[in-house]
C-alpha cells in the first residue's frame, strides 16, 4: 500500500509538472533507488560505535548496528541506498554500542540469515535484539571457526573467530571475526578484539593477509599490536568512532603502531565520516564460488 501511494503521488507530481513546468518533484517522491551491484564495503558513520555494510552483486550484509541514538540514521542510511533486504547481519558481540540499533534495523528490512557469538549480556539493549529477531522469525546461527556464507556473485564472509583458546572472560576478545573475500581483495572486521584474540588468529591463520583493515575496538590501545598488524599487512585501516569521545580513541598509540608497521592510509570515521571503499571481485569469482 505505502509503495502503491508513493507511485500515485509520484505519477501525479510529475504530471504537474509536465503540464506546467513551473514545479519541482521533491526527492521524497521519487522512485525507490535500486541497490547497487558493484562490490563495496561502508564503514557506517553512527558516533562512538560499529557498523559496516558489505554490497555485492545487489546484496548487502551489515555488520554491527552502532547505537540506539543513531539506529534512525542507521535505517534511514540502508533506506537511501536502495537496502530493502539484508542477505545477512551480524552481531559481532553484545554490547551496545555495536547492537543498539539491531531491533530497528530488524524490524526495517527482511533478513536473510543472522549470526551471532554464544555469549549474552542481561540488558534491555540484548534483550531488545532478541524480542525483535523472535517477532520477526530470523533464523539466527552461531558460526563456527570456518564457517562461510557466499553471495551471489562469489564474494563471500568468512567467521575466522573467536576460536576456543580464547578466554570467555572478555566480550571484546569473543568479537566474531570476519574477513569479506571480493576477489582478489580482503577485508578483515575485526569488531572489538584485543590482544588475546589477535594472538589467537595468529595462531590458526599464521599466513592471514588483508587489503583493509577494521580496527578492532575502535583503535584502543588495547589491540593493533605492531605484531599483528605487521602480520596482515594491510594497505587501508579504519576506524570507527565518536567525535570526541570519552575514551581518546583512537589511541596515539595505535596510531603509532599503524605507522611502525607501514600502514599510511588510516580513515577515521569521526574525522571523514562514513567510509566507502569500493572492490573489484575477479571475474572469475562467481565461477570459482560454487
Amino acid at each position: 500500500m505505502k509503495r502503491k501511494l508513493r507511485f500515485v503521488l509520484w505519477l501525479a507530481a510529475a504530471v504537474v509538472l509536465a503540464l506546467g513546468g513551473l514545479f519541482k518533484v521533491s526527492d521524497d517522491l521519487l522512485p525507490a533507488r535500486e541497490l547497487t551491484a558493484d562490490t563495496a564495503v561502508h564503514f557506517i558513520d553512527v558516533g562512538q560505535g560499529d557498523a559496516a555494510l558489505l554490497l555485492s552483486g545487489g546484496q548487502a550484509v551489515l555488520v554491527d548496528a552502532g547505537t540506539s541514538q543513531s539506529a534512525d540514521s542507521l535505517v534511514r542510511y540502508l533506506q537511501e541506498l536502495g537496502v530493502t533486504e539484508l542477505y545477512a547481519a551480524i552481531a559481532t558481540h553484545p554490547h551496545a554500542d555495536h547492537i543498539g540499533g539491531m531491533a530497528q534495523v530488524i524490524e526495517a528490512f527482511p533478513i536473510g540469515h543472522f549470526y551471532m557469538g554464544a555469549e549474552t549480556q542481561n540488558t534491555a539493549t540484548y534483550e531488545r535484539m532478541l524480542d525483535a529477531l523472535d517477532a520477526q522469525g530470523v533464523p539466527v546461527s552461531v558460526p563456527e571457526p570456518g564457517e562461510e556464507l557466499v553471495f551471489d556473485s562469489g564474494a563471500s564472509v568468512t567467521f575466522l573467530g573467536p576460536a576456543d583458546d580464547v578466554p570467555k572472560g572478555n566480550l571484546n576478545d569473543r568479537s566474531l571475526i570476519c574477513l569479506f573475500r571480493a576477489g582478489e581483495q580482503d577485508v578483515l572486521l575485526m569488531g572489538d578484539a584485543e590482544s588475546a584474540a589477535e594472538q589467537s588468529l595468529l595462531a590458526h591463520y599464521p599466513s592471514l593477509r588483508c587489503d583493509v583493515l577494521k580496527v578492532g575496538h575502535h583503535g584502543a590501545d588495547t589491540s593493533s599490536s605492531v605484531e599483528f598488524l605487521r602480520t596482515v599487512q594491510p594497505t587501508t585501516a579504519v576506524i570507527s568512532c565518536g567525535v570526541d569521545n570519552d575514551y581518546g580513541h583512537p589511541d596515539p598509540q595505535t596510531l603509532e603502531n599503524l605507522s611502525l608497521a607501514g600502514v599510511d592510509d588510516v580513515r577515521i570515521t569521526a574525522q571523514s565520516g562514513t567510509v566507502i571503499l569500493p572492490l573489484t571481485p575477479s571475474s572469475s569469482s562467481k565461477e570459482n564460488a560454487a
